[in-house]
C-alpha cells in the first residue's frame, strides 16, 4: 500500500511540473546590426578557463579592403577580449583592440587568479610582430 501511494504522489508531482513548463515558444529577428555582425563575421583564436577567469578572444574582420594594403581586398581585424568570473552571476566584460592586419593568437604567457596574459601576432607574414596583452575582470592593457 505504502509503495501505491508513494507512487501516485511521484505521478501527481511529474504531472504538475509539465502543466507548469514552457506552453509557448518565441521567435524574434534582432535588430541589433552590431550584434549580427559580430555573430556572423567573429571567430574564436584563443580560450582559457582556469582559475575562476574565463577569457575568450574573437577575431572579427573589418571588411574587404580595410587592411590598406594595395594588393588584394585584404581585410584587418579587431579583436574581441571576452571575460567573465564563475559565478552564479558572475561579472563579465567586453574589450576591443584593433585594427590588426592578419592577427594570431600565439600563447598563454601567464595565468594568475585574477589575471591573465596572452600574445598576439600580426603583420603580414614576411614581418610579423608582437604584442602582450594583460587582462582581467576590469580592464584590457598592453604590455
Amino acid at each position: 500500500m505504502k509503495i501505491k501511494s508513494t507512487l501516485i504522489v511521484i505521478f501527481t508531482i511529474c504531472l504538475v511540473q509539465i502543466s507548469w513548463g514552457q506552453d509557448k515558444l518565441k521567435i524574434a529577428k534582432s535588430e541589433n546590426s552590431q550584434l549580427i555582425k559580430i555573430l556572423n563575421n567573429s571567430e574564436l583564436i584563443g580560450e582559457n578557463g582556469e582559475n575562476n577567469l574565463r577569457v575568450r578572444i574573437y577575431k572579427i574582420d573589418n571588411g574587404s579592403g580595410s587592411a590598406g594594403i594595395s594588393e588584394g581586398h585584404k581585410a584587418s581585424h579587431n579583436l574581441l577580449i571576452a571575460v567573465s568570473e564563475y559565478d552564479e552571476q558572475p561579472l563579465q566584460n567586453l574589450f576591443e583592440i584593433g585594427p590588426f592586419y592578419n592577427p594570431k593568437f600565439k600563447k598563454w604567457t601567464g595565468i594568475k587568479e585574477a589575471k591573465k596574459e596572452f600574445e598576439i601576432q600580426y603583420g603580414a607574414e614576411s614581418k610579423r610582430e608582437s604584442i602582450k596583452l594583460n587582462v582581467n575582470i576590469n580592464e584590457l592593457k598592453m604590455e
